[in-house]
């Protein structure tokens, strides 16, 4: 293997590491029995989740378990459909641990999911030259890329 490819190998065990414990901390937190937060403006708290459920997203896209053979779209939407999940998986079971379930927090919960994964196309499109198509199938006869037709000149 080469020294590059460890290395972006390390990266990603270790941004799962992050993500794993990540996620342990934000259901800690979400679920944590007469937690309040106080800030600067009204309802401080939705800031907060906007930004915390974001961040879980990132991280999801960044483990690089949610991954699509063919179009970065449809991976940045599964990541940002499984954020969507997640947060609203979180904030229906709070009622189980005297919080109390907020549509508002579910509205900020999938506004930070939508932004990350909007965020994470914009990362991966860039840097697959802006090109949505991570490849072509000359097999599949839905794969117009596939279909163009090729040089015969010799």
């Amino acid at each position: 293997m080469s020294s590059k490819a460890s290395d972006v190998s390390v990266l990603v065990r270790s941004i799962r590491v992050c993500f794993v414990l990540y996620t342990l901390i934000l259901i800690t937190a979400t679920h944590w029995p007469g937690l309040a937060i106080k800030g600067p403006i009204t309802r401080t708290d939705l800031v907060i989740h906007v930004g915390a459920f974001g961040l879980w997203t990132l991280l999801l896209g960044s483990t690089q378990w949610i991954r699509s053979s063919r179009c970065l779209r449809r991976q940045a939407l599964m990541v940002g459909l499984i954020g969507i999940g997640f947060g609203w998986l979180d904030e229906t079971t709070q009622p189980l641990f005297s919080r109390v379930f907020d549509w508002f927090d579910v509205a900020a919960n999938m506004t930070g999911s939508i932004l990350a994964s909007l965020v994470l196309l914009l990362i991966w499109m860039r840097s697959n030259g802006w090109s949505c198509r991570i490849g072509s199938d000359p097999d599949d006869p839905d794969d117009s890329l596939a279909q163009l037709p090729t040089d015969t000149r010799s």
